[in-house]
């Protein structure tokens, strides 16, 4: 069989595993909110989106055969997260008698979301801040960003709970704005980019019927596309209006600028391929280890994983710390690939896995994260369905952490760590006075109009 022809078997594999994942958890009752969806479509934009364009006549850009192994091992992964997610995960539920919240409610307080999302734009601020470069705190702060997108889905779960739909748009809007935001402020989308696809898919969890959903969402994939090629057209000149402390008047225009030439990505543009395989094609670095390692034989035998739990020690208590986050050298180490000074490549999931044990470590790695992820998407959701909003974000922000799908493990345990501090900081100590007390015996969202039972089966 051609490479050509195994290349479209595993991106078939890989396509269709990912479509009966996200369609099971979608249908199933209680499934989630969102989590193993934002897991999914992670995956699928750094190992999947620049895998067909090696089907195309017209197209080469990077070496096929590293594509085609890259490919190949990411279909591993996909495989076993469905595995773990969809046969494991409930088994282990049933194992340990993990229990529905059955019969028990809560009366939040209706201030929490405002609060959550000044929390966010706060940490978003303070990060530029001489605190933010502190050690440990620069963590905490980190993760505490993500208190604004954790509003945002709140704000969005009460408006549509209410019934008030001009109150759901606009909320929802903002998350759309997030990155421009982010360009404007910091010179990358990625952060915005990222934030506005978690609070879609925490909305496409109880947005109902499924159809109109998934429509919705292929357009959205497109716009975004849309948008990626023409931001990465013109990225150097707006990082340098960003980044060269330009008046924000200056960058707005530099922004416009780029929307007056806006172009729609076209998939016979080699310019328009190009900036998605260049940037969203982890596939490339896989290949190229699967490649080396196949003949050195030097793996690193887990050590990438003990460093990953080293980055649950704070560094405060722990100044000589080896840990740093990011990727290190990882890439360019178990690829022989070299990089221009100052460029960042994240090792992501796949490569860590390979380079400590193989294809063993990736199939058994993304097992792993396959029950995790779904666990937290579960308990995430039962913490929101009884309306104990302040556990819901504990196990939100945590399940948030884990999306760094192209990041690395001392990433994700780290921010996991911290994701939890910060959750537990707020909760117990800057929110004494919102405490939530047992609900009386109408719901706080009840109205004269839409019992809760009713105003539940609208989104079941």
């Amino acid at each position: 069989m051609e490479d050509s022809s195994l290349l479209a078997f595993y991106l078939g594999a890989w396509l269709v595993t990912a479509l009966v994942t996200v369609h099971v958890h979608w249908r199933r009752a209680g499934g989630g909110v969102g989590l193993v969806l934002a897991y999914v479509l992670n995956f699928w934009t750094l190992h999947w989106v620049a895998g067909p364009l090696y089907l195309l006549p017209w197209y080469r850009y990077h070496d096929d055969y590293f594509v085609k192994l890259g490919v190949e091992q990411s279909t591993y992964g996909m495989v076993a997260f469905a595995c773990g997610s969809l046969g494991l995960a409930p088994l282990v539920t049933r194992l340990f008698h993990c229990q529905r919240i059955e019969g028990v409610s809560y009366s939040p307080h209706p201030a929490l979301p405002a609060v959550y999302l000044f929390a966010g734009a706060g940490s978003y601020l303070l990060l530029s801040s001489a605190v933010g470069v502190l050690p440990t705190a620069n963590a905490l702060i980190s993760v505490g960003q993500y208190l604004f997108v954790v509003g945002l889905c709140l704000q969005c779960w009460v408006s549509w709970r209410q019934r008030a739909e001009h109150k759901f748009v606009f909320w929802l809007s903002v998350a759309f704005v997030l990155p421009l935001v982010t360009i404007l402020s910091r010179g990358f989308m990625g952060y915005g980019a990222a934030a506005t696809l978690v609070v879609c898919t925490f909305v496409a969890s109880f947005l109902r019927p499924l159809w109109k959903v998934a429509i919705v969402g292929l357009l959205l994939m497109y716009l975004g596309f849309s948008f990626y090629v023409n931001y990465m057209r013109d990225r150097d000149e707006i990082r340098t209006a960003v980044w060269g402390q330009q008046s924000l008047f200056s960058r707005v225009d530099r922004i416009f600028a780029t929307l007056r030439n806006f172009e729609w990505f076209n998939p016979y543009s080699e310019r328009h391929l190009q900036r998605v395989d260049d940037r969203l094609n982890q596939n490339v670095f896989i290949g190229a280890a699967v490649s080396q390692l196949s003949e050195s034989q030097v793996y690193a035998y887990g050590e990438t994983l003990r460093h990953a739990f080293l980055a649950l020690v704070p560094r405060v208590l722990w100044p000589e710390k080896p840990v740093f986050g990011g990727s290190g050298n990882l890439v360019r180490e178990y690829t022989g690939f070299r990089f221009s000074e100052g460029t960042s490549i994240g090792v992501g999931q796949v490569l860590e896995f390979y380079i400590n044990f193989g294809t063993l470590g990736v199939v058994v790695g993304f097992l792993v994260f396959g029950v995790v992820m779904t666990l937290i998407d579960m308990v995430a959701r039962r913490q929101l369905r009884a309306d104990n909003w302040q556990g819901f974000v504990l196990w939100y922000l945590v399940g948030i952490s884990c999306l760094q799908v192209g990041g690395s493990l001392v990433e994700v345990i780290g921010s996991a760590g911290a994701s939890m501090v910060v959750a537990v900081l707020l909760n117990r100590f800057i929110f004494t006075r919102l405490q939530k007390q047992p609900a009386r015996p109408r719901s706080f969202f009840s109205t004269p109009q839409v019992t809760s039972q009713q105003s539940t089966s609208r989104y079941e």
